[in-house]
């Protein structure tokens, strides 16, 4: 099987609408994608959908283009793309990240803890947490651009 792409939450957000910036030609961020789509390959942390619900309460939120977060999750999931459950071991594994000296956002720990133990590539543009994996060397990162 395929190693799994594990999305964040801007970067879902941003395929899903069809907007994310960036080139598509080969080893860009958007072929990866597409490709990991196709081979069923695309994972998605249940945190995300959790982030994704708390961001639709904020006023000045930006997700009018989304359907409704369960719509999505259906949407997602008939596309092939997996979800990953939070576990008591996941929770126990993204708190142990601030150990290597991680940022405290529990929404970027869970997401990075389920690309480490999912053995998948993290599609990221977070700075801080592309910092933290290439100083740590996992999980591995999905190309920028």
């Amino acid at each position: 099987m395929k190693r799994p792409v594990v999305l964040d939450t801007p970067i879902l957000i941003a395929y899903v609408r069809g907007a994310l910036a960036g080139g598509e030609g080969a080893g860009s961020l958007l072929s990866m994608l597409r490709a990991a789509e196709d081979e069923r390959s695309l994972l998605v942390s249940a945190a995300t959908f959790w982030e994704i619900e708390l961001i639709r309460r904020h006023p000045r939120n930006d997700l009018r283009a989304l359907p409704p977060t369960d719509a999505l999750i259906w949407s997602l999931r008939s596309k092939g793309v997996s979800t990953a459950p939070i576990t008591p071991e996941l929770a126990v594994r993204a708190v142990r990240l601030l150990d290597g000296g991680f940022h405290k956002d529990p929404m970027d720990q869970f997401i990075t803890a389920t690309a480490i133990a999912e053995e998948g590539i993290l599609a990221t543009r977070d700075q801080a947490i592309r910092a933290w994996a290439a100083k740590n060397g996992n999980p591995e990162l999905a190309p920028m651009v």
